[in-house]
């Protein structure tokens, strides 16, 4: 596994655009291959332009409650990936909302699968690094605000030393509408969204990708808002483009990017 992981960032150079300090990223969450290369590719630039000590994985769920992983070890299986256990203590202490704790030893198949692929590939990436898995409502509710989380967050992160925060999103399947049938989206729309949507997390701005993101009807959008708020308030104000392409989950292909901030 470990060589696989390296035959992932083989040849990969980081862009010199891309400066120190880096705070944010936002990959697919998927297992294919193509979205474990993203991924391992965003993991590698963070090394080099962030080193960071512990990774805040953000996926999104079914639920309407945040649920976060305080304590003990993510097995994988390059072995365990010890939780940071004093920043999940604190981000668990100030969440504006209402939060459960995930308990130890639950069934590791039922987690988001940044949560399950993050802590593999970081054991070959991000040696030494810990985790802090986060699982927000796939969608924004009544209850749950993610762009007041992600601001909460940045306020009380930004002078976390070594704190890198990642959050998992994919846009609009490609394979499950027929073109030009009523009511359904072309493939030339779903590209223009996938664009407009794009467009506000490398020049981000909150308030329009929330809109773009509500009239585009994404259900998973939650941890792209929460990760660019956060990425804002932590005075991030341009994200840059790793990779794009198409990456497959459950045989549906959806279209995807790795964006740092």
């Amino acid at each position: 596994m470990a060589s696989a992981t390296e035959a992932l960032v083989a040849n990969w150079i980081v862009p010199e655009v891309i400066p120190q300090g880096i705070c944010t990223a936002i990959v697919p969450g998927t297992e294919c291959l193509d979205g474990a290369r993203l991924l391992a590719r965003t993991l590698h630039t963070v090394v080099l332009r962030s080193r960071p000590r512990t990774l805040v994985l953000v996926a999104s769920g079914p639920g309407q409650v945040a649920r976060i992983r305080a304590t003990g070890n993510l097995a994988t299986t390059l072995g365990d990936v010890p939780i940071d256990e004093r920043l999940a203590a604190r981000i668990a202490s100030f969440w504006p909302d209402e939060i459960d704790i995930i308990p130890d030893g639950e069934d590791e198949e039922s987690l988001p699968t940044l949560h399950r692929i993050g802590p593999l590939l970081a054991q070959v990436l991000v040696p030494g690094c810990r985790i802090v898995p986060i699982q927000i409502p796939a969608a924004p509710k009544l209850e749950f605000d993610p762009v007041e989380v992600g601001r909460e967050m940045g306020r009380q992160l930004k002078s976390e030393v070594g704190c890198y925060l990642i959050a998992s999103g994919t846009l609009f399947p490609r394979d499950t509408q027929e073109p030009d049938s009523v009511g359904t989206r072309t493939a030339a729309q779903e590209v223009s969204e996938d664009a407009s949507i794009l467009k506000y997390l490398l020049e981000p701005e909150i308030e329009e990708l929330a809109e773009r993101l509500s009239e585009s009807g994404l259900l998973n959008g939650s941890a792209m808002l929460l990760a660019t708020a956060y990425a804002i308030e932590c005075e991030r104000r341009r994200g840059h483009l790793l990779e794009h392409g198409v990456v497959e989950s459950d045989g549906h292909h959806f279209g995807a990017a790795a964006v740092v901030l």
